[in-house]
């Protein structure tokens, strides 16, 4: 008798266990759908939008154009995040980072003024950037006429910006059209 007691029990136990997830299961879905948040560029990861794609500060981002591969670092130089110096490196013929002081390469500053700054890079790519914060920025594709495409992950030194050994991809402006 007494094993059939905790037999009912354990029962009793399971039932009520089972009508409670399934009570909150319910109660769940007649919740609405939870909006999507948009996702911020990382140290790990850049976001893109239709629009534009986030970049963090202090890393290197690699922008690819034609044959011709690019790592640009942007830093903010102003508090709020307004006013940016970049510089950028253009790969070797292997499509390398590794010895920067043989590699092309050029520097400039931008402001964010009224809207966007600028950033000028070899190919000739001039890309149009604004603020997102003091740690990431945007860079806006463009409307017309140039395509280029920025690799999903940065990198913390040049000499490890690569494609294609970290899980990353290639980003462009209509992987993001409707």
């Amino acid at each position: 008798m007494l094993h059939s007691v905790r037999n009912g029990l354990g029962t009793l136990t399971v039932r009520l266990a089972l009508a409670t997830a399934v009570a909150a299961a319910g109660a769940s879905c007649n919740r609405p759908p939870a909006a999507p948040q948009p996702s911020l560029p990382s140290a790990e990861q850049l976001a893109a939008t239709g629009n534009a794609v986030g970049i963090p500060y202090d890393c290197y981002l690699l922008i690819r154009r034609d044959d011709r591969r690019i790592a640009l670092r942007v830093t903010a130089l102003s508090p709020l995040g307004d006013r940016i110096s970049y510089r950028w490196y253009l790969a070797d013929g292997d499509g390398r980072f590794s010895r920067p002081e043989a590699l092309e390469q050029g520097a400039g500053e931008t402001v964010e003024h009224p809207y966007t700054g600028r950033i000028t890079l070899p190919g000739p790519l001039t890309l149009d950037w604004s603020r997102g914060s003091t740690t990431f920025g945007w860079l806006y594709w463009p409307e017309s006429g140039v395509d280029y495409a920025v690799y999903s992950r940065p990198f913390a030194e040049l000499a490890d910006a690569a494609a294609g050994r970290d899980g990353g991809r290639w980003l462009t402006r209509d992987m993001f059209r409707r």
